[in-house]
């Protein structure tokens, strides 16, 4: 009989105390602030320990079935929640490859030292996943296949269960990301769009959620430590709100030629490249001259 939720808490209860401890948790992202004319220095997360999210909030999955958040959080699982999209130049695939490379190390049964202390946390069975597509106007197909990719990535035994554990969501009517940005910013995920590239501009961060769908804990970067997984799994499924791990990751293309100073700096070194030109071509040119009136 699979272990439900509430067991294998009891069972890893001993061996996530000392992970408990404040003291040793990375300390949450402390990078400076970029400067105003940074275009995305608003792409950031504002942590938001215990907020709700709008369980109203309606999506279409990547089958195209019309679902709300609650519907998908029934059930006592707690829930790691992303946001990414399909055509992330970069670091939604570093994420994403990341907890996929983890998953694996989570599902593994290690002794904790606990009566019965073999344990493993499966998506589908002992957690569930959710990834909102940040982008409004992406295709059904360009979801499925986003899915399949990170799927297939884990252990032939674990596919299954994680097809089921594994929702992706996109906007419930095409172009429409009122109910992305609603629940985005009910965890204080701060992303933008950037015309000029066709491109979303946004943090990395997974967000775990208790099984009412509050926030307990974020965890930024791309490689995720398999003993702060459970720790955090764990948390989440007894609703205990957690300090943050690891540093903020942003994704955005940044074009100097575009921003404030920086253009008009790339400017006047355009400006003065030109001009060394044009006094080289005459300087070559007055020498010929000089040269030809010489030769007799």
């Amino acid at each position: 009989m699979r272990p439900s939720f509430a067991s294998l808490v009891v069972m890893v209860a001993l061996a996530g105390s000392a992970l408990a401890d404040p003291r040793t948790v990375a300390p949450p992202d402390d990078v400076v602030a970029p400067p105003p004319t940074f275009k995305a220095g608003g792409v950031k997360v504002d942590e938001q320990l215990g907020a709700q999210l709008p369980l109203d909030a309606r999506f279409r999955t990547q089958t195209g079935a019309h679902v709300t958040l609650r519907d998908l959080l029934k059930g006592d699982l707690p829930t790691i929640l992303t946001f990414n999209y399909s055509d992330c130049p970069m670091l939604c695939s570093l994420q994403l490859n990341g907890l996929s490379a983890a998953l694996p190390k989570i599902a593994a049964a290690t002794h904790d030292g606990t009566p019965g202390g073999e344990t493993g946390f499966r998506v589908g069975a002992q957690l569930r996943i959710v990834t909102i597509d940040l982008e409004p106007t992406e295709s059904l197909e360009k979801l499925q296949k986003m899915k399949d990719r990170y799927v297939e990535r884990l252990p032939v035994e674990l596919r299954s269960q994680a097809r089921e554990g594994w929702t992706f969501l996109v906007a419930e009517n095409p172009g429409d990301g009122v109910q992305i940005r609603r629940v985005a910013e009910s965890v204080g995920f701060h992303y933008m769009y950037v015309p000029e590239r066709a491109e979303w501009a946004h943090p990395a961060a997974l967000i775990f959620l208790s099984s009412a769908g509050a926030v307990t804990r974020y965890v930024y970067g791309i490689e995720y430590d398999p003993a702060m997984m459970r720790e955090s799994i764990v948390r989440a499924g007894i609703a205990q709100a957690s300090t943050a791990v690891g540093f903020m990751n942003r994704c955005f293309h940044y074009d100097p030629s575009a921003y404030g100073h920086a253009r008009a700096g790339v400017l006047a070194l355009r400006i003065g490249a030109a001009g060394f030109l044009v006094l080289l071509i005459t300087g070559l040119g007055m020498l010929r001259i000089v040269r030809r009136s010489r030769a007799p």
